[in-house]
């Protein structure tokens, strides 16, 4: 190859070398990589009890609808004034477990019905029935506490020739190497049931203060299936000197729950309505032996008739011998202590 020829293929390069100098300084910077995307996080599911109550502010008129405070909870109430101008008490209904303040079973018929015959009628939202694993995972969320430890301990900071650096960590500071353990603190499931019922009691007491404000005497708790076990229980465990009456119809005692019902039925200062289906079950001659033996002459079980298939008659049967009850209502009995129930 001639010499000028060499000279022209190493101008060739050189210029090439120079062009490709010079695009890389123009070409722009490569874009920072972007953050990574939070994660979404999920908001808990609404309780069956939320979406009840949410339905009946959609299809009831907003006059019935009262809304009620119990701790930090707010929940809905139904009240229906009597139509007569003069109401003859105010019944508050307990309604059972998974159902709503106007459960179409029971709870709406009393609710709609009893207006007409004078009194007032306040329903309430219970929460959801009492699920002692729902409540366990609840109480027992996980706590990283290895990896909270180790943020809180700091390494002395080591001073060397090109400036600071962190202390290496030491064989205990590092850790085994395996993954942090949850932290779990041991759990009382009494505790647990005790913290649902307080919150079951506490939508009681503010329906109750409701109705004190109404200004209509008398009160009394109508509780239907479980709400029958809830409206004792609160009797028995408050003692309210404003209330002296309670019903029970086809009353039961919740899962997972200490059981009140049967005590209940000694405490000779209230008077009870018992309504049940089958007065020959083991839980309603329970009952009934209880208060014989404690001397509660105001209690009275009352034998519902079976219907099969016929719901609304069935209701109106409920309807009666509930009013035939209440139209015999005798003044509330004098106080007598409350080891009548022990």
């Amino acid at each position: 190859m001639s010499s000028s020829s060499l000279w022209l293929r190493a101008g060739s390069l050189l210029l090439l070398a120079l062009a490709a100098a010079v695009q890389a300084e123009e070409a722009p910077p490569a874009a920072a990589a972007a953050p990574p995307t939070p994660v979404a996080t999920l908001a808990p599911a609404p309780t069956r009890s939320a979406e009840q109550q949410e339905a009946l502010k959609r299809g009831l008129p907003a006059e019935q609808q009262k809304q009620l405070q119990a701790g930090d909870e707010s929940f809905l109430a139904l009240l229906r004034p009597s139509i007569p101008a003069k109401a003859r008490g105010i019944l508050i209904l307990v309604p059972g477990d998974g159902e709503s303040a106007d459960w179409p079973n029971v709870v709406a018929p009393l609710r709609n019905d009893l207006p007409n015959y004078g009194w007032d009628t306040l329903s309430l939202s219970l929460p959801d029935p009492y699920d002692p694993l729902a409540a366990l995972r609840r109480s027992t969320a996980p706590a990283d506490s290895d990896a909270q430890a180790t943020a809180e301990q700091t390494p002395p900071p080591v001073t060397g020739g090109s400036g600071t650096a962190t202390a290496p960590q030491t064989q205990a500071e590092a850790g085994s190497g395996e993954p942090a353990q949850a932290a779990t603190a041991p759990v009382d499931p009494e505790a647990l049931a005790n913290a649902h019922a307080e919150r079951v009691l506490a939508h009681l007491a503010a329906g109750i203060d409701l109705a004190l404000q109404q200004g209509t005497k008398p009160i009394i708790l109508v509780g239907h299936g479980t709400g029958a076990y809830w409206a004792a229980r609160y009797l028995a465990e408050k003692e309210p000197s404003e209330i002296h009456q309670l019903v029970l119809i086809d009353g039961s005692e919740p899962r997972d729950m200490p059981p009140r019902l049967v005590a209940t039925m000694g405490k000779s200062d209230l008077q009870i309505a018992d309504l049940v289906r089958q007065p020959n079950s083991a839980a309603a001659v329970s009952r009934k032996d209880r208060a014989s033996q404690k001397g509660n002459k105001n209690y009275r079980q009352i034998e519902l008739p079976v219907h099969f298939g016929d719901r609304a008659d069935e209701q109106q049967q409920i309807m009666r011998r509930l009013r035939g009850w209440l139209d015999h209502l005798a003044p509330a009995p004098a106080a007598s202590g409350s080891p009548a129930a022990s």
